[in-house]
């Protein structure tokens, strides 16, 4: 759990990190669109089981920074030992962290975490939250793409593939990217290898 004060700064960090690293260009959409649903972002968990990482309130943010956190880092280790650093730029592989799990807001006119209003699924099975089935299903990345065409944010080919597989082999429709074999279809780039490397530490 997090405390309010905690909350309330990791809100306003992610906030600061979206204007400092995203082009003015992008950050005049995202600003004022994360600013219109705040309590929102502020309080949504980013998972619905308590044995799954961050399923509090504010587990959402708390978990993107973990994830930028993470990248960061990860981009010194990978820059020291001869990575393809020169395939992507900082703006994207900081936009893929920032924005990689936009999905779990839901929808604009509905949330996609609810709070669970069966004790026996919270005390038998870890269920905090539920999903809201009023909202049509989609998979996270895919709805994280969604909104960000919907509100008119655009985004790189490098960071639509990165957000896109950032699961990594969970998913078994990334099979395509992460398990070629032929390099006409291997990945061009190692953005989306670091990412999915960034959200499993964070995790």
């Amino acid at each position: 759990m997090l405390s309010a004060e905690k909350i309330q700064s990791n809100w306003e960090r992610y906030l600061t990190e979206v204007k400092n690293n995203i082009s003015e260009e992008r950050s005049s959409i995202l600003l004022p669109f994360l600013k219109k649903y705040e309590e929102r972002f502020m309080m949504m968990p980013a998972s619905s089981k308590n044995w799954h990482h961050s399923a509090f309130a504010g587990g959402y943010c708390d978990h993107v920074l973990r994830v930028l956190d993470c990248a960061n880092a990860l981009y010194t280790v990978w820059n020291n030992k001869g990575g393809n650093m020169d395939t992507y730029t900082i703006e994207e592989m900081r936009f893929a962290a920032l924005f990689h799990d936009l999905g779990k807001m839901g929808q604009q006119e509905g949330e996609y975490y609810q709070p669970n209003d069966s004790q026996w699924h919270i005390d038998k099975l870890g269920q905090v939250y539920k999903f809201n089935t009023d909202i049509p299903a989609m998979k996270v990345p895919e709805r994280s793409l969604f909104i960000l065409q919907e509100i008119g944010c655009k985004v790189t080919q490098n960071e639509y593939i990165t957000i896109k597989i950032h699961d990594g082999l969970y998913d078994d429709s990334n099979k395509f990217y992460f398990m070629s074999g032929q390099k006409e279809t291997r990945l061009r780039t190692h953005l989306p290898l670091l990412m999915h490397q960034a959200d499993h530490m964070a995790a």
